[in-house]
């Protein structure tokens, strides 16, 4: 096990049990499971040195074997950060940072990698991670969907399920239209200096953070800095087996375009 030291390695954290969608990460679409089509994806990014597979299942590493992925074997974490820090502690040369990818992202652009992976070469005292605008507000208004509005630098000032910022102001007609250029919808990839990842899993959980049930409000309120990159658009994640019908179809043309060329 290695990768190229002073670079930035990509690991997937990946379990096997999940609330929503026991196993999720082992479905498969078009022949290849959403973990495997996630691991495609950040491979084709050209900006890490290496791709990392961070799991405790002998079930979940069996399957990432047998599609070719370097696997580190953690013990059970309480969170993805937390095995994505164990994972990094195993590696050698030790990587400069790391990015935390989630294996339920089969659709995910590799240019978001890339340029959370540029930011990470000079952002060497801040998390790194992205947004892009709301389409709609009934986007903005779902609680499933984690907001993040900035400085005017693009530094993160608070995360929330809430639709923030509250319009309070009687004379806004419509309040979406007066927020929609000071939130984002987050996307979630999050890039870290080693030394930053250390130091924040060592760290108690935060109150925000248990409020919330957002992890990144621990670095918050802990003083630790997260620059949000504005991005193009995300794609669909697989949380729920609604999710995973709907990916399907752009996962199966995808097999059709790649079996053609």
């Amino acid at each position: 096990m290695g990768c190229t030291g002073g670079g930035t390695a990509v690991i997937i954290p990946a379990r096997l049990l999940s609330t929503r969608f026991p196993a999720k990460l082992l479905h498969e679409v078009a022949g290849r499971s959403v973990l495997e089509w996630t691991w495609r994806r950040a491979r084709e990014a050209t900006g890490p040195s290496s791709v990392f597979i961070a799991t405790d299942s002998p079930e979940v590493s069996q399957v990432a074997s047998s599609f070719g992925a370097r696997i580190v074997h953690t013990g059970p974490c309480a969170s993805g950060t937390d095995r994505v820090a164990a994972a990094a502690s195993q590696l050698f040369p030790r990587p400069a940072a790391v990015i935390n990818l989630q294996g339920d992202e089969p659709l995910v652009d590799p240019s978001i990698i890339d340029l959370t992976c540029n930011a990470l070469r000079t952002r060497t005292d801040e998390i790194v991670t992205c947004g892009t605008r709301f389409p709609s507000e009934t986007e903005w208004r779902d609680r499933s969907i984690v907001k993040v509005v900035t400085d005017l630098d693009g530094r993160a000032l608070y995360f929330s399920r809430a639709p923030i910022p509250g319009v309070h102001s009687s004379h806004v007609v419509e309040p979406f239209l007066a927020i929609r250029e000071q939130v984002l919808a987050h996307v979630g990839i999050y890039g870290y200096p080693l030394d930053i990842l250390a130091r924040l899993t060592a760290l108690p959980p935060s109150p925000l953070e248990e409020l919330e049930s957002l992890e990144q409000l621990r670095a918050l309120q802990h003083g630790v800095p997260i620059r949000v990159l504005e991005v193009a658009a995300a794609a669909p994640s697989v949380d729920t087996p609604e999710d995973l019908e709907r990916v399907r179809p752009l996962l199966e043309e995808e097999a059709r375009s790649r079996e053609k060329s």
